[in-house]
């Protein structure tokens, strides 16, 4: 190799062994050549070395027997130049060779092109500009980066200088939010590693793009090339990027697969493991468990795949692919779900998990529906992040949390969590169980599907498939010695039943139930066919519960509203004149939407001697309700009211959730 390069350039060979590193260190060549596996070094310390200052200015390609996608992943997000998979064409090393010369020129002319243009708008001397230069060879840092960080300019005089010699506008990316459809057009990897982002999409069809350095040519030309659009770029500062990034893109993270070895043969198959389609899914699920998102929608279109996230309960779009990426996309999922690709005409399910950079693994849910333009995909992300460390982090407070703390510390009796899908139900549980368990009880779960692992508590999964229901696991629990039993949710009558006789018999059972408030589940209870002194006798607490987003700190606005308006809005009578509130507003923490995490709404009725007595007798929803209220259970729609005057949600949240 090196007698093929040796009429062009100088060539040096090395062993890769320790000298080798300490001659790259000490002697920077003008392009690397490099394998990945050596006998006597880490296979990636070599890719390692050159990402640290004083090498990460140099290009280097990537020369490998391997031809999986980990090891392709690892040397560009490392900063490789190119890969190349051996045996390869030595017309095809001098071609990227070539290219990864030229691309350093250019940079370099465009490093000398700033300082000169810094130097005419008076924020550095040339001197200053020399020695900035000097130090930026030193480390490898980006010209504007150094005389930041030496604290010659700041970033925003900087960005400002830049954009009144060039003529160009200034993005700032904590007020703009790139839309899904320019999000789509490059990888994660890419926008990182060239410190770009794609904002929209103009009139004229050009792409907008924030860069930290308008000069480098050769990014805008790769964007160009890679979008097959015209570019127009706009300025943002070092840190807004940093933010931007922060905020819009997590940690690599990576589908386990799941498929079985017949699924790699069909067509569709190897288009899925196309490198730019496993980088796009991994990086769209990635993305959406940094954002804290609950599912992912794919949502095919007459020209575009759409991409939907439901964030803190409100969908919220992603991103927008081509059409034609459309089956390589939707044909990755399945295949990591163990799906069948070949099928198309009717609804599948599946599962898989998603590996975060850090380690963390995280459960997801597929299941495809059949629709017009092809399969609407949806994933489900289930819960990572930790649980609410107390029963007030959940939303919980005053005579509400004390009276559930009474109910959950008695040793047996009924507790229903009740309300709408998505109101937090299984998170209330949770943490609930977190909260009680100890050395010396016994905890059984059974639940559809597992949302979250618990340790130290024994978790059952039902499969109706193969006849293991609620009622089937929970005639099992109770002959395995259990203090506390959580059954997910109550379906039937027969699960219904041996819950409360599991409740009149010494345990302690959570549950749940998809009712509006807490006198509603009583009467539901009875409609399944549970006689009422059984409710009375086996249940002691039902909780009903919403969520609510809670408003963003960072940029959540006051204001004002009259009695009159209050009362006209539905709120109910106004406690004052005039009240003042917090309203939306959004940045780039919350994405735009003013709102960042939720915290829930609760109504918390026990059951005392009268009230079960009335429940005994077979009184109507409206009298339990009546009688509550007369002890001082607040409902939901209170409890709301109250966190929007303490600022904590908006009115018109509140409205959204509660009618």
């Amino acid at each position: 190799m090196a007698a093929y390069f040796d009429d062009t350039y100088d060539v040096e060979t090395r062993r890769g062994d320790e000298n080798a590193l300490r001659n790259l260190r000490e002697r920077p060549p003008d392009v690397l050549l490099t394998e990945l596996a050596f006998a006597a070094l880490e296979s990636d310390e070599v890719l390692r070395l050159m990402n640290t200052p004083g090498l990460r200015g140099v290009p280097f390609v990537v020369l490998s027997t391997r031809t999986d996608f980990a090891s392709f992943e690892t040397a560009h997000r490392m900063g490789a130049a190119d890969f190349l998979t051996k045996p390869f064409r030595f017309e095809d090393l001098r071609a990227k060779i070539r290219d990864a010369v030229d691309r350093r020129r250019q940079r370099t002319a465009g490093r000398l092109k700033l300082g000169a243009l810094l130097v005419a708008s008076g924020l550095v001397s040339q001197q200053q500009t020399e020695a900035a230069l000097a130090r930026q060879k030193a480390d490898g840092r980006r010209l504007g980066e150094v005389l930041v960080r030496d604290g010659l300019v700041s970033d925003h005089d900087l960005v400002q200088a830049l954009s009144g010699q060039l003529h160009i506008e200034v993005a700032d990316l904590r007020q703009v939010s790139p839309t899904p459809a320019a999000l789509g057009l490059l990888p994660r990897d890419f926008i990182i590693r060239h410190r770009v982002l794609p904002l929209s999409i103009d009139e004229a069809g050009a792409l907008v793009l924030a860069m930290t350095d308008p000069l480098d040519v050769v990014s805008i030309d790769e964007v160009r090339l890679r979008t097959k659009r015209k570019v127009r770029p706009v300025i943002c500062t070092e840190s807004g990027f940093d933010e931007a990034v922060s905020i819009f893109f997590s940690t690599r993270g990576k589908l386990r697969e799941q498929r079985d070895d017949e699924a790699q043969q069909n067509d569709e198959a190897a288009q899925a493991q196309d490198a730019s389609i496993i980088e796009i899914v991994d990086g769209l699920i990635s993305d959406a468990v940094s954002m804290k998102a609950s599912d992912i929608h794919l949502e095919p279109r007459e020209d575009v795949l759409h991409v939907r996230c439901r964030i803190d309960g409100v969908l919220h779009e992603l991103r927008e692919y081509p059409a034609q990426m459309q089956p390589g996309i939707i044909s990755r999922i399945k295949i990591m779900g163990n799906m069948d690709i070949a099928e198309r005409r009717l609804p599948q399910d599946g599962r898989t998990s998603l590996e975060t950079s850090g380690g963390e693994v995280v459960d997801l849910r597929l299941s495809s529906i059949p629709s017009l333009y092809g399969e609407n995909v949806t994933i489900r992300i289930l819960e990572v992040s930790p649980l609410p460390p107390t029963l007030g982090s959940l939303g919980l407070t005053d005579g509400s949390l004390k009276r559930f703390e009474e109910a959950i510390a008695k040793p047996e009796g009924g507790i229903i969590i009740c309300g709408p899908t998505g109101c937090g139900k299984s998170t209330t549980l949770y943490t609930t169980l977190e909260l009680i368990k100890s050395g010396e009880t016994k905890i059984y779960t059974v639940e559809d599907p597992i949302e979250r692992k618990l340790h130290g508590v024994v978790q059952t999964e039902v499969k109706p498939t193969i006849g293991l229901t609620f009622a089937k696991a929970l005639r099992s629990l109770v002959r395995a010695d259990p203090d506390v039993i959580m059954v997910g949710e109550v379906r039937d009558v027969e699960t219904a039943k041996m819950a409360a006789d599991a409740a009149v018999t010494g345990h302690l059972v959570f549950t749940t139930l998809h009712t509006n408030d807490a006198a509603s589940s009583i009467h539901r209870l009875v409609e399944m066919g549970l006689p009422p002194y059984l409710v009375a006798a086996a249940f002691r607490c039902i909780v009903s519960q919403r969520l609510v987003r809670r408003l963003c700190r960072h940029c959540r606005k006051p204001h004002s509203i009259k009695a009159s308006r209050w009362e006209e809005l539905g709120l109910g009578k106004a406690p004052k004149r005039q009240m003042h509130v917090y309203l939306p507003v959004g940045c780039g923490k919350c994405f735009g939407t003013g709102y960042l995490g939720r915290i829930g709404l609760f109504e918390v009725l026990t059951l005392d001697d009268e009230l079960r007595d009335l429940i005994a007798g077979g009184c109507a929803a409206g009298e339990l309700r009546a009688a509550a209220r007369a002890r001082g259970v607040e409902t939901t729609h209170e409890d709301g009211l109250r966190k929007v005057l303490e600022g904590v949600t908006s009115h018109l949240e509140l409205l959204r959730v509660i009618a």
